[in-house]
């Protein structure tokens, strides 16, 4: 048995002793809305932007606060602009024009709260994906992951983000793949009942990165398989799996 899914049993055996903790989700409101798990479904499952933006268009009918409008509008106006980014034909100016969008929406947010922090931080992101010359967005980006893990270490999708700038990020730059390891594996052990599907699918990518890195191909492979098998959508996990599939 590979080294990685070793030391996930062994952390998980010992992580409730370890880590015991109680974790919020802002954004749950999010997965009780069969609207948005449509658009989802169009954008990760079939990658159709086309169809996702129709079904994002319709959102403006649901009955909401200001505040959950709002972040609905934001969080998947960064899903659509990712999209149009990765897609085989990629369209950025229409992924840019996106996140303008969602960077005036962030005006209605309180500019201290947890939803400003973790969106700004997720628009800017995308900016650095659509642009990686742009360094003023990556950098931005990380600043606020930071900003927001360390004012709201509670919340699923501030620790996931942390979890995930670490594995993502060479090691010069503050990279660690085995604190970002603890993370999800804490996220798995304390919140797993919490977790939206796209978290999920978001960490079993991560631990397929962090196998990468370690050069645990065939554990690789399978958390890879694992995210897909919840979002089929994934060009960046594709490339993923096929520089795995060449090391076996």
């Amino acid at each position: 048995m590979r080294k990685t899914v070793v030391l996930l049993g062994l952390l998980l055996l010992f992580t409730p002793a370890l880590w015991a903790k109680d974790f919020a989700d802002d954004f749950a409101f999010l997965s009780t809305l069969p609207s948005y798990q449509a658009f989802l479904d169009a954008a990760k499952h079939d990658g159709d932007a086309r169809k996702a933006k129709a079904m994002q268009e319709r959102f403006t009918s649901l009955d909401l606060s200001d505040e959950q409008a709002s972040v609905l509008f934001i969080r998947s106006s960064v899903i659509l602009a990712r999209l149009y980014a990765e897609q085989k034909d990629a369209n950025k100016e229409q992924a840019l024009s996106l996140l303008a969008e969602a960077e005036r929406e962030l005006s209605n947010l309180d500019e201290n709260g947890f939803y400003h922090v973790m969106l700004s931080g997720e628009i800017d992101g995308i900016h650095y994906l659509v642009n990686p010359r742009n360094l003023s967005k990556g950098i931005r980006s990380s600043a606020a992951i930071k900003e927001a893990y360390k004012a709201f270490p509670d919340q699923i999708a501030a620790v996931l983000a942390k979890a995930n700038s670490l594995v993502y990020a060479p090691a010069f730059a503050g990279g660690d793949v085995d604190k970002a390891l603890s993370l999800y594996l804490l996220l798995l052990e304390e919140a797993g009942s919490q977790l939206s599907t796209w978290d999920r699918a978001s960490i079993y990518s991560g631990i397929g990165v962090v196998a990468m890195k370690r050069k645990e191909w065939e554990t690789a492979k399978q958390y890879f398989l694992a995210a897909k098998a919840l979002y089929s959508f994934d060009p960046a996990i594709d490339g993923y799996l096929s520089e795995v599939e060449e090391k076996l």
